[in-house]
Order: C-alpha cells, then structure tokens, then sequence
C-alpha cells in the first residue's frame, strides 16, 4: 500500500480557517481524554452515534490539516454545482443512501488503498431523538472484511446541541470519546462482530451529564411537530405545536408542556419531565386512522421530480395525501397517483423532504416549515409497508 500523502484542499482549508473557530465557541467540543488529536490511522473507517448536522466535521477539530476524514455523504448535498464542487474537492463520496449502488463498494475500497480515513454512519442517517436506529448490517460486513481498524466514536451531546427536529441549535458542550479500534478477521462470526460494533454507540443521546446540557435555548419547541406529529392524547394529526417557542400545547386544550433548554418536556402541575424519544413511543403507539376520504395522512408540499440526479424538475406546490394503497399528488399543474406497491424506499433528507423512489424516478415532497412532518410520512409508509422505520436499503455486498 502507498504511504498516504497529505492532501489540503480548498474547502478544508476554508472550513478549518473560518467555520470550525464557531463550532469550537458554540459548542465546545472536547476530547474525553483531554488530548488534542484523535488517534486515528491510515487507513481506517470511523463511525459513530448522529444526531447533530455538523457531526462529521466537528471529528475534524481533533485532526491534522491535511490528514481529515473522508467518507461518504448523501447526494443532496451534490445538486448544487457549488456544494458538489465542495464536497468532492474533499473527495467525499454521493449516495443514493436508499438504494443498492454496485460501484459504492469499489470507490470505499479505492479509498482504502489510497490509505483513506472514511467516515460512515452505520444507522443511514441522523437520529431523530437521539435514541440509536437500526444498522445497515452490510456497512457493517464492510467493517468487518475490510481488515483495516475500525474506530468508534462516541459523543456526548450532540443530540442536546442541535435536534434534527428542531429549527435553532442549543449553545450546549460536547465530549467526544474515540474508543480503541476493532480490527475483525473476515472469519469473525459477524453477529459478534456486529454487537461489538454496536456497543459504543447504543446509548440514548437525550440523557447527558448536566455540564454538558445548554443552559438556554432560544425557542427551543420551535419545530417539534416535525417529531411529535400526532397528539398522543387524541390522536389527532398535526395537533401539537408551541405557541411561543417553549410550551408545546394541543389543539384540545388538554396538553401542556414546557421545553427545557436541553429539550425534554416538563409537566409544571406534575413535575414529571419526559424525553422526546418518550414522547415519540406515544405517537407511535398511536393506531393509524383514516380521515372521512379514506386518507391516512394529507399535507400541502412543494412538489419536485427526479428522473435524472442531479436535475430536479419544480411541480409547484400540491396537496400530497396517503392512502392506504397509493400516494395521490395533485396541485394546479400536476395530477398523478403512484401506487404503494410501485414505491421501492420512502426516505428523508436533511428534515423537511420526503423522497419517494420507483424504479425509474423519485418524488421529492418538501414540507413547509409549519406544515406537516416527513417523519410522520415515513413512519406510515413503513407501517404499510410492515418494515423497519427509517431502515435504508444495504450497501451491495
């Protein structure tokens, strides 16, 4: 294998000069150990819990100037012609992340001649309520047979920092701990291998230490709808929101919460304090319910179509209702209905776009900041679907 050569681009050296100075004042990311680097190799993959957006760039305060991370990153980050350019001038890596790419494997394993630190997130994505998603079990049989270390990093308050929910970021304190790598023989039994794996990150990121948590919050509610999309009380869709920024009420008059700044919901009449993610299990709980037309669940979103990444192509906004058999899309310029059956992965990107693949073509459906969840979305599908929430499709193996 070929030494690695250091390799300073123009987006590193620009993040790290004016970017990263902010993530350091905001948050105060540290490393556990009290070191000022990251004992990482070359190569190696590195993988940890996320919830927070700038998760793999705060790991790059504790690396050298021209020796970060790689890895891979969701295409919607490449529609821009600059953020492409961006991107890949930091040789990161496009995926689909909902469907099986052939030539993903290569490039990872081209990464790994070039003697490479890549970055994968295992769980496909962001945690919505800092609780741990199911594994992308092939990501993990990559780990596995690759023969390179495995570095796990596990931090403490990204979720308290920044929400995925949420519309504001939190002035709260980060910890970062890099545990000592797995190095796995590709005869290794991978259910071992894989609860190995498992074990530094399967944490609730919701439950940190007081000195991490922020302090103040400025309106911390704002966009708690986008998780909590039912009243768990009365089922109704779309019947929490917050009034102010901190209370989250219902439509009935019969809830009442106030939001910590480390975003957990006090009963003030009771002194109970719950977790989003405990909030979440009542909403999911809750059964599905068709309204008077038969629809499941009904929103106004900008509609765009994909038949060819990079180019999406504006449908205007339209109302989006689900069914139990189809999804119906119909605005002023636009009247198509796509059967459930035809739909292959229903995913989200960033938090407000719910992306609807078929084989030869993807509806993006972006909500409104105050309108409807994509979760919410998602989570039906899936129960329609009768499989694992927010589940991406395998890496091909």
């Amino acid at each position: 294998m070929p030494q690695y050569q250091k390799y300073l681009s123009r987006t590193e050296f620009a993040a790290r000069a004016f970017v990263f100075p902010f993530f350091k004042l905001f948050w105060r990311p540290k490393l556990s150990d009290g070191s000022k680097r990251m004992p990482l190799q070359n190569p190696c993959f590195v993988y940890g819990n996320h919830s927070h957006n700038y998760d793999p760039f705060i790991l790059n305060l504790f690396t050298d100037w021209g020796n970060g991370t790689t890895g891979i990153l969701t295409q919607e980050y490449f529609r821009g012609k600059l953020s492409a350019a961006a991107m890949r001038d930091m040789r990161l890596i496009p995926t689909r992340k909902h469907l099986p790419e052939p030539h993903l494997i290569r490039k990872i394993f081209k990464k790994i001649e070039n003697q490479e630190r890549i970055v994968i997130y295992p769980e496909g994505g962001r945690r919505w309520d800092g609780r741990p998603l199911p594994w992308i079990e092939s990501t993990a049989k990559i780990f596995v047979k690759s023969g390179i270390p495995v570095f796990p990093i596990s931090t403490l308050g990204s979720y308290v920092a920044w929400p995925r929910w949420a519309k504001y970021p939190r002035p709260a304190r980060m910890r970062i701990t890099c545990h000592e790598p797995f190095v796995f023989n590709r005869k290794d039994p991978f259910e071992e291998a894989l609860a190995k794996l498992k074990a530094p990150i399967n944490f609730d990121e919701s439950i940190v230490p007081d000195e991490l948590k922020p302090k103040w919050a400025y309106r911390p509610a704002d966009g708690i709808h986008r998780l909590l999309y039912q009243d768990p009380e009365t089922g109704a869709n779309g019947g929490l929101y917050t009034p102010d920024g901190t209370y989250v009420v219902n439509q009935a008059g019969t809830l009442k919460y106030k939001m910590l700044p480390d975003s957990t919901l006090l009963n003030e009449k009771t002194g109970e304090v719950f977790t989003t993610g405990q909030m979440y299990d009542r909403v999911k709980a809750l059964p599905l319910q068709k309204n008077s037309s038969g629809a499941l669940v009904e929103n106004e979103v900008v509609l765009h179509l994909e038949e060819q990444f990079p180019d999406l192509i504006p449908k205007g906004t339209v109302r989006a209702v689900l069914y139990e058999d189809a999804v119906h899309l119909k605005g002023d310029d636009v009247d198509v209905k796509v059967n459930m059956e035809d739909i292959i992965h229903a995913g989200i990107e960033r938090s407000s776009k719910l992306q609807l693949f078929q084989k030869d073509r993807m509806f993006q459906l972006a909500f409104p900041f105050e309108g409807g969840s994509a979760l919410h979305w998602q989570d039906v599908f899936y129960r329609l679907k009768k499989q694992d929430n927010q589940q991406s499709a395998p890496l091909p193996t």
